[in-house]
């Protein structure tokens, strides 16, 4: 019962620890990027589509279909650079319109390309791995070494994106840039391309987390089936202080309580369904009330 619930707690956190490495890469620059949960559904839409119109190769459709969920996390958070930091609106506005199109978009689409609704479209999906030996090892072996290989990048690029925000001389102008971004634009640096990239790696990472949810987590695409999980990962940026280490293990705290929602189920203790459904969302807003105050952000987090 545990080892199944250790294994449900890492899948639930990977599309939040895509969705959250991003986010804090572009909030590190300055940018809110509240348009996240937009970036995943693209992202959760176009890695189903690209796996149906791959569906003829089987080995090659679940990457295809990878690589054009990230392509769609990245052009929903250029639509979302050209208002928010070329025209200079509110960010926070431009990231809930973005979601409110991404919302309606996918869901159109989605029966004007295949005629359908519900989850009756199913496409090829990555496989679970188990790594040799170490999948063996009694207790927690296949608890953590038993999962797709989105699993494992996800938590491979954890530490990546804390190397590079923290040990390398770019991730030092990120970080300016959301700290003190007139002293970076006079030393020479362009403040409004580096958010930009910035907010482009957040769309990708974004749109894979969305792509991990109908490639991985479930053969097909149901319109909002990111169900808030955006909103979550800006919930972790924020509990994780901005930081890729602590935003991972926050990540982690969501996907338990996401675990816990099928294992108390499963228990038969009686509790109404819809209880244990909000269990991730009450743990939301415990998050952001006990922690908004107290976690220092960017001081240029959300200013042109």
């Amino acid at each position: 019962m545990l080892e199944e619930t250790l294994s449900a707690t890492i899948r639930g956190a990977t599309p939040l620890l895509f969705a959250a490495l991003g986010e804090v890469v572009s909030q590190r620059a300055g940018v809110i990027n509240i348009g996240i949960e937009g970036m995943m559904l693209m992202g959760a839409f176009f890695g189903m589509v690209g796996s149906f119109y791959m569906a003829h190769v089987p080995i090659l459709a679940p990457w295809c279909g990878l690589l054009l969920a990230g392509l769609a996390g990245v052009c929903t958070a250029a639509l979302f650079a050209f208002f928010a930091i070329r025209l200079r609106a509110d960010q926070v506005i431009i990231g809930t319109a973005i979601t409110l199109l991404a919302l309606g978009l996918t869901e159109v689409l989605y029966q004007r390309l295949f005629g359908i609704t519900g989850s009756s479209l199913r496409v090829h999906a990555f496989e679970a791995l188990e790594i040799p030996f170490l999948s063996q090892i009694s207790f927690f072996g296949r608890a953590f070494f038993s999962h797709n290989i989105l699993v494992f990048l996800a938590f491979l690029l954890m530490p990546c994106v804390y190397f590079f925000l923290y040990h390398t001389h770019p991730g030092l102008h990120i970080r300016a840039c959301g700290e003190h971004p007139k002293a970076v634009a006079a030393a020479g640096t362009n403040v409004p391309l580096m958010r930009t990239g910035c907010l482009l790696f957040a769309g990708a990472m974004a749109g894979i987390g969305g792509g991990y949810l109908s490639l991985a987590d479930v053969p097909y695409f149901t319109p909002n089936m990111t169900v808030g999980r955006g909103f979550i990962a800006l919930a972790i940026v924020i509990f994780g202080k901005w930081h890729p280490v602590k935003a991972c293990g926050a990540a982690l705290l969501f996907g338990l309580g996401g675990a816990l929602d099928v294992r108390f189920q499963a228990l038969g203790w009686g509790i109404p369904h819809q209880l244990l459904l909000m269990l991730p969302y009450v743990l939301c807003l415990a998050v952001l009330a006990g922690f908004v105050g107290r976690a220092e952000a960017p001081a240029a987090l959300g200013k042109p």
